[in-house]
């Protein structure tokens, strides 16, 4: 869980269809377990946690239309996080896989980047629609953001 520290704080970015993006990472558990809220139009509440049995960095986050499994990993200085998307829209239950990066900038900003994942269930291409939205650091003493 120390890889993931830098990301305790509440942050803000501004995604590509011009919409206000707010997340909140928070010790659930110190070093043990975290909770993720999403804010604005996709609202979402989950954890993140250490699963010993599998060895793995997992979450789950739920919101109004369905739920988020996740699986969390390293790599080029950034951590990358598969999600396994399961909604219902228009009535339809459906399954998407995606995945994305995220990069700490300095200590106040992060780069969030949406990717597809390779048929071999890989971080792939970056998804042109999304692109990456940048997020700065909300809330700080002395931080006039």
């Amino acid at each position: 869980m120390v890889k993931v520290n830098w990301l305790i704080g509440e942050w803000e970015g501004t995604g590509p269809n011009g919409n206000t993006q707010q997340v909140s990472y928070k010790w659930a558990i110190e070093n043990v377990a975290m909770s993720i809220t999403t804010g604005g139009r996709m609202q979402n509440s989950g954890v993140l946690g250490f699963d010993r049995t599998k060895g793995k960095l997992v979450g789950k986050s739920y919101s109004r239309r369905g739920h988020i499994d996740t699986v969390w990993s390293f790599a080029d200085d950034k951590i990358i996080e598969k999600l396994k998307i399961n909604v219902t829209m228009q009535g339809e239950n459906r399954e998407f896989n995606i995945a994305r990066s995220y990069r700490s900038v300095d200590k106040n900003t992060m780069e969030m980047t949406m990717h597809r994942l390779n048929s071999d269930g890989e971080l792939g291409e970056v998804m042109d629609r999304f692109g990456t939205t940048k997020y700065k650091r909300k809330n700080l003493k002395g931080n006039n953001n």
